[in-house]
């Protein structure tokens, strides 16, 4: 215990009951404190197929009693980031499969793999649930590198796992969002979106740190904007004064430059894949001035 709450400012003796909301920088702490303590790598695959569709308060509720697979996982969606602010969910159909993606909000420093691939177990095991069988015929992408013990992940996820790739997601194909959950209770699942719909109304910290990175996304995928997408800009589009996202965003562990960058990473993996497309294309299409600029940005993510 004394490990897992070092530098996060909780008592050992109460991180099992501690009676105060738990900050963003708090729980991205522990996390980073446990990654020593793991006895073997893979160590969070086990703990999140563990916990899987359990742990998430009114969220688990919903999911568990939704009327359909896609009901579940579009709640899922929906409402996670109101427990867990410092990662986007994004549901989206892309012609026979649904994707199912996550995109971290902040720079999760060495805690970025175990941030990610958890959720995606999650999501995965929530499937298995609900379909009652194995998920060979859906996919997982991860953006990040393959970790030495890449064949352990078979162990977990029943089908395939493909690394370096432009985001991350668990890709099912269309069809399975229509799979009837035998668990349906309209009762529960009505109270449970009410109780999801006024957990994320009280997280408005949460919520201005999701419009932004939803506009800066919108904004980005726009072909060749003339400038990088500026703070005043935002929030003027947020009908939002700067100083309060700036409130909002400190508040949530965060800032401005850091969604900025966090958006523009992904933005660059994704055109990088794309044939044909030149640095100096890809400066222009995000919005740099010069490929120059570009490249000190990508030096800056990426370390190469």
């Amino acid at each position: 215990h004394a490990t897992l709450a070092a530098g996060t400012g909780i008592a050992p003796a109460e991180l099992a009951h501690y009676p105060h909301p738990v900050t963003v920088s708090q729980h991205l702490r522990c996390i980073g404190n446990a990654l020593p303590l793991r006895t073997t790598p893979d160590w969070h695959l086990k703990w999140g197929k563990r916990m899987a569709e359990n742990f998430h308060g009114a969220v688990t509720l919903a999911w568990l009693t939704a009327p359909t697979l896609g009901d579940g996982l579009d709640a899922f969606i929906k409402y996670m980031p109101s427990r867990i602010p410092y990662l986007e969910w994004r549901g989206r159909h892309d012609a026979a499969q649904f994707r199912c993606e996550v995109t971290p909000r902040m720079d999760l420093g060495l805690v970025l793999q175990t941030a990610i691939e958890i959720p995606i177990m999650v999501m995965h095991e929530y499937v298995r649930v609900v379909r009652n069988g194995p998920a060979t015929a859906a996919r997982i992408e991860f953006a990040h590198a393959a970790p030495p013990y890449r064949e352990r992940y078979a162990t977990w996820f029943d089908c395939p796992v493909s690394f370096e790739r432009g985001g991350n997601a668990l890709i099912i194909p269309a069809e399975w969002r229509a799979e009837i959950n035998v668990d349906f209770d309209e009762g529960a699942w009505q109270t449970a979106l009410v109780r999801c719909e006024a957990a994320l109304r009280s997280t408005d910290t949460a919520d201005v740190a999701t419009r932004v990175a939803r506009l800066l996304e919108d904004l980005l995928a726009q072909p060749a904007p003339a400038a990088l997408p500026s703070l005043e800009a935002v929030a003027q589009r947020l009908h939002l004064s700067s100083r309060t996202i700036i409130r909002h965003l400190r508040a949530q562990g965060t800032t401005y430059q850091a969604l900025l960058d966090a958006v523009l990473k992904v933005r660059a993996q994704s055109l990088l894949g794309e044939p044909g497309m030149r640095v100096q294309d890809i400066a222009a299409r995000l919005g740099y001035a010069d490929s120059a600029s570009f490249r000190k940005a990508f030096r800056r993510w990426f370390g190469m």
